[in-house]
């Protein structure tokens, strides 16, 4: 009964505060060298996690076999088109990749601790698995378990403060912070091998990656040279207003070309025309002179762009209850078209725009439409919003709905990473 009382009270405030709190122009970072001359100096000499050597507890690893590698699954996906066509997007992990992506999952634990144990569950297995398995296309993959701050704390403190309370686990995000670095020097140290790599989360993952690249990336050489960029939606990056370098990071700028390197990729979506753009609970600084960072990555140098969406068919179980319906289950306007989808993914090529827009309240957030047409035999609308979330837009969906421009994004990254 405890349990369900608690699930219930995040189902009303829904992942609050989940994403992490939030407290120029492109130009390169500081002198980096190639794969063909990968700066192989350690900046972690002798360190060696009790949490983290070799495969303990990671979700994602290269030394992982089978299904105990979340990574290791079937992320095939259908793509219909405006005529019903079909066609499908087979997957196929890299054959011996030369770079590594390093993820971090959102908030997406019901432990009942404010912070949650390293057993990881379903929940976070099919999150990280919906989010990062593609990147198995591009490198060889790592994602920790951490302790992270739970939904079922960021729930009970939403509703004590409700009432005058205070925040109930006000070291959680500490814990989570210190779990993740950990992870990233083991990794670093005795398991990386000089490689480039490129840094993935999404929400209070994003958040804790952006700390960490502020904190021991830009301030390490010898990692800012086999830094590729970062891939962290879902989180505010700040920068002065109209620049794309400074607030959150003094060296890391925006991604604005696809080849570039030591970049950022960050943004946050909401529905065109949602109302509660008027107070959002992401995309607004509180810092004077400064904004939230937007890099669209099917359009990085700015405009409007067709995005590609990667759709889980199936959410993860917690999600799955939040989500607010919409639409006919799939890609097909109907229903009974949506059983027949033989992949566990799908795409609706050309139907969701995307552009980076400002709102009159400073505002700065990833703007998704979707084309509806009524003659057209797809869907005309799709979930994104969910449960107690009415100025959190389309949190739940910010990788999925551009996931398809992420992964060729990070091939074209790494890519001129190792022509350097």
């Amino acid at each position: 009964m405890i349990h369900q009382f608690l699930f219930g009270v995040v189902t009303v405030s829904l992942l609050l505060s989940a994403c992490g709190s939030d407290s120029s122009n492109t130009g390169s970072t500081s002198a980096r060298v190639g794969a063909s001359a990968a700066n192989t100096s350690n900046p972690f000499p002798g360190y060696q996690s009790t949490l983290y050597t070799g495969t303990s507890n990671w979700l994602c690893h290269p030394d992982l076999i089978g299904t105990s590698n979340v990574c290791n699954g079937n992320f095939d996906s259908t793509a219909v088109a405006a005529d019903a066509s079909a066609t499908t997007l087979s997957y196929a992990p890299a054959t011996a990749p030369q770079v590594d992506c390093f993820y971090v999952y959102p908030t997406t634990s019901i432990d009942l601790m404010g912070n949650s144990d390293l057993n990881d569950d379903l929940q976070e297995q099919q999150t990280t698995a919906l989010q990062f398995g593609r990147y198995g296309e591009v490198c060889r993959q790592f994602a920790p378990v951490y302790r992270q701050r739970t939904l079922t704390a960021l729930g009970l403190t939403t509703f004590t403060g409700a009432l005058g309370g205070i925040d109930i686990a006000p070291n959680a995000g500490e814990v989570a912070y210190a779990d993740v670095l950990d992870a990233f020097k083991e990794y670093i140290a005795n398991q990386s091998e000089g490689r480039g790599f490129i840094l993935v989360g999404h929400s209070q993952g994003s958040g804790i990656l952006r700390r960490l690249i502020a904190e021991e990336i830009e301030t390490r050489p010898e990692l800012m040279s086999r830094f590729i960029s970062a891939h962290i939606p879902g989180t505010n990056v700040l920068v002065p207003t109209g620049r794309d370098v400074g607030g959150s990071f003094q060296k890391v700028p925006a991604c604005r070309d696809a080849n570039q390197l030591g970049c950022v990729v960050a943004y946050v979506t909401y529905r065109a025309g949602d109302p509660q753009l008027e107070d959002p609970r992401f995309g607004l600084s509180a810092e004077e002179g400064q904004q939230a960072l937007c890099t669209n990555p099917a359009a990085l140098a700015g405009g409007p762009a067709d995005l590609f969406p990667i759709v889980p068919r199936q959410q993860p179980p917690v999600f799955r209850v939040l989500l607010i319906p919409r639409g006919p289950g799939g890609p097909y306007a109907n229903p009974i078209s949506n059983l027949t989808i033989p992949t566990p993914y799908y795409s609706m090529p050309g139907q969701v725009k995307g552009q980076c827009k400002v709102g009159p309240n400073g505002v700065s957030y990833l703007e998704a439409s979707i084309v509806a047409d009524p003659d057209d035999p797809r869907a005309d609308d799709y979930p994104g919003e969910f449960i107690g979330g009415s100025n959190w837009g389309l949190h739940l969906i910010d990788v999925s709905i551009v996931q398809g421009d992420l992964i060729r994004l990070a091939q074209r990254q790494a890519a001129s990473y190792l022509r350097q």
